[in-house]
């Protein structure tokens, strides 16, 4: 019973790693108008729960899935809380990268942004990452330190200036990297004039439903 229990304790303790730190744009401020009518996704990877599952996935497009480039699986490192010992990806001496495939929408947008989240042990220095189909990539938040450990939760955003039915995104990271939480938010973002004819159609149809 007792092997039981701290096992019990040990899961949850690994469970309670995870945590979105920051909410995407269009969560923090869903009455903006250019969000309006935007097709969502969310998918969240805890490396201590599962090599390269999402432990929690909103994606009605497809599967998301991660992959690693000259990275190791598990490497048991003091993870974020400073006390527990969790499995993480281990970026080799050479450095290495991370590939996240995300399916969206496949009808034609405006804009698709990509929002992620990053957990990594590596102090304040920060990987880059890129996308295919490529867009300008900015940093609007700031790094959150994790108590007295080297543990961060970095921020990017990725704006592709079209919506493709899925994107690629790269992450590179210095070498001896330990990573253990990847989260992606994505929104494609309708242009004005096809979300104005959306709200034209939509009382349209409310119209003659009325007058028959």
């Amino acid at each position: 019973m007792k092997k039981i229990a701290i096992l019990l304790v040990m899961v949850l303790a690994a469970s309670a790693q995870g945590e979105d730190i920051w909410d995407p744009p269009w969560v923090e401020n869903p009455s903006d108008p250019q969000w309006a009518g935007g097709a969502t996704t969310y998918q969240r990877w805890e490396f201590s729960e599962n090599q390269s599952n999402p432990v929690a996935v909103d994606n009605i497009f497809g599967t998301p899935l991660v992959g690693f480039q000259n990275a190791s699986y598990p490497d048991y490192v003091v993870g974020p809380d400073g006390n527990t010992t969790i499995p993480t990806w281990h970026i080799d001496q050479d450095g290495g990268s991370m590939t996240i495939f995300v399916p969206n929408n496949p009808l034609p947008n405006a804009q698709k942004i990509i929002f992620i989240q990053v957990t990594s042990d590596k102090g304040a220095e920060l990987g880059s990452p890129t996308s295919n189909p490529p867009g300008s990539v900015s940093y609007p938040k700031p790094a959150i330190k994790h108590g007295n450990t080297l543990w961060y939760t970095y921020t990017a955003q990725i704006d592709i200036p079209f919506n493709p039915p899925n994107e690629s995104i790269t992450y590179t990271f210095p070498e001896s990297t330990n990573i253990s939480e990847v989260v992606v938010d994505t929104i494609c973002v309708p242009e004005p004039a096809a979300l104005g004819w959306l709200l034209f159609a939509g009382g349209a149809m409310l119209r003659c439903r009325r007058l028959s």
